[in-house]
């Protein structure tokens, strides 16, 4: 009956039995408003950050909860804060947990629970800034929970902060001496050890430090188009001077490498290029390898992983799952795995059914050892970066 109804409202409204031309007119979506009756009193965000360990966020704080594989509790904290690969307890002194690893810090009474703190996403290294002495910086550095020695303290440069590379680099500013006439850059590797200390010139801004702080970016600090020039440091000071635009950002590293993403945007397009800053030339420059919206982007050695939404293009029937609601738009949830080698797509991934997004996703991809894995709010899963290459597993 509800089939025959459907078919009679389309013919009066001019539409067709045959193929893609049956149209069925829909009102203009409603205005925002409430989902349920009554005065709300509470509600519950429930979502995956990492591997088996889940957030619920409500009328009672932040809570985690640690599983264990076999979905079992592992174990339960209430947070105050969370970051990627940590989460802050609170107290006076300031403790804080791994997310990925099972470690526990509070920070010593000498330092107190301010400055700022951050860390990688695997819970690997965490970076505690701190300021020991008017003006100063310094960084307490902490590997699987254990602290290391301290990189500094130095003479903050403006104010910068660190900068902490996936695997645990760090890169700061800092003024070469009391007189500020002239800036340095400070990079350590993975374990906090110190691997070079160079001159960089005065008005700079950045840094963005490569893995095991084998060099580091900074722009000029001068205005204009000079923002969008990346100047490359190393033991041996400047190497080269790479202008990259427009409005380019930094996506990542190719893990182990000297080699840096960065997305550029002019107008409508996007578009995608690999530097290898070991010669200061760009190895390719793609457009965007998908149609859709990039939600996230993985980097590993061989392959870079794009996470998009590709909008559902609906046929004559849809079935009774997926009906036209409100003009609603659907989407399509796609990867896409480009050759680190020479920008090229290897393969595409395609879901099957679509789905509306909510724009709480949380999409992201996490390597954490040797797994390499990609986090929505409601699932994750572990890929194999072979399967693409092999096609494996939907991928085509």
């Amino acid at each position: 009956m509800k089939t025959k109804l459907l078919l009679f409202l389309a013919l009066a409204l001019g539409g067709s039995l045959y193929g893609d031309d049956l149209r069925l007119l829909a009102d203009p979506p409603p205005e925002p408003g409430p989902t349920l009756l009554g005065v709300s009193r509470g509600e519950m965000d429930s979502y995956w950050v990492a591997p088996y360990v889940r957030v619920n966020a409500g009328l009672g704080g932040t809570n985690i909860t640690w599983f264990k594989t076999d979905g079992q509790v592992k174990n339960l904290a209430s947070v105050e804060n969370m970051e990627p690969g940590f989460v802050w307890l609170g107290g006076p002194q300031g403790v804080i947990r791994g997310l990925n690893e099972n470690w526990t810090i509070t920070l010593p009474p000498e330092s107190g629970a301010t400055g700022y703190i951050t860390g990688t996403p695997d819970s690997r290294v965490l970076v505690h800034e701190i300021h020991p002495l008017p003006g100063g910086i310094a960084l307490e550095i902490y590997v699987h929970g254990k602290p290391v020695p301290d990189v500094g303290p130095f003479l903050q440069y403006e104010g910068r902060d660190v900068d902490v590379n996936d695997d645990g680099s760090t890169a700061l500013l800092i003024w070469k001496d009391a007189a500020h006439t002239a800036a340095q850059i400070v990079a350590a590797g993975t374990n906090g050890d110190v691997r070079f200390r160079v001159n960089c010139g005065l008005e700079v801004d950045g840094p963005l430090v490569a893995p095991d702080g084998a060099g580091v970016l900074v722009h000029p600090n001068t205005g204009g188009t000079d923002e969008n020039t990346f100047l490359w440091y190393t033991v041996a000071g400047k190497q080269v001077a790479v202008d990259i635009n427009p409005n380019p950002y930094c996506l990542g590293w190719v893990p182990g490498s000297r080699q840096s993403l960065f997305s550029t945007e002019g107008g409508e397009a996007q578009s995608y290029r690999l530097i290898d800053w070991n010669t200061g030339k760009c190895r390719w420059n793609i457009a965007s390898p998908t149609a859709g919206t990039v939600l996230a982007v993985g980097l590993t050695a061989g392959l870079i992983f794009f996470d998009s939404a590709e909008l559902y293009q609906a046929g004559s029937w849809r079935g009774a799952e997926w009906p036209v609601q409100n003009g609603s738009k659907e989407w399509i949830r796609t990867f896409q795995a480009v050759s680190v080698q020479d920008g090229s797509v290897v393969a595409r991934w395609r879901a099957k059914t679509p789905q509306r997004l909510t724009g709480e996703e949380r999409d992201h991809f996490l390597a954490l050892g040797d797994r390499f894995y990609f986090v929505t709010a409601g699932e994750y899963v572990e890929l194999n970066p072979e399967d693409a290459l092999l096609k494996k597993n939907g991928w085509q």
